[in-house]
């Protein structure tokens, strides 16, 4: 499943937007999230969508990095079993 975190820091940068604005811009991250691609923005979205295409790109990195170490482990057998508790061995 794709998807893309929405950070509440994003309300700051989006105050100076219109309402049709915000709803472009919101488009064009599920957009990039989904296929990587770019929006052809102009105005006030034009500066505003470094900042948002940065935190998906950092996001989506984040997202990756965790899913290959979790399937290294998993190759490795993953986690050992815990002993259920009154099972110990003494």
């Amino acid at each position: 499943m794709k998807y893309i975190k929405v950070y509440t820091d994003f309300a700051r940068a989006m105050e100076c937007l219109t309402y049709e604005e915000k709803g472009r811009l919101f488009e064009a991250m599920l957009l990039y999230g989904d296929n990587g691609q770019e929006p052809a923005f102009d105005g006030a979205l034009r500066v505003v969508w470094p900042m948002v295409r940065n935190d998906i790109d950092r996001a989506a990195e984040a997202y990756e990095k965790q899913a290959n170490t979790s399937r290294e482990n998993g190759k490795k057998g993953g986690r050992p079993p815990k002993n259920p508790v009154g099972l110990y061995k003494t």
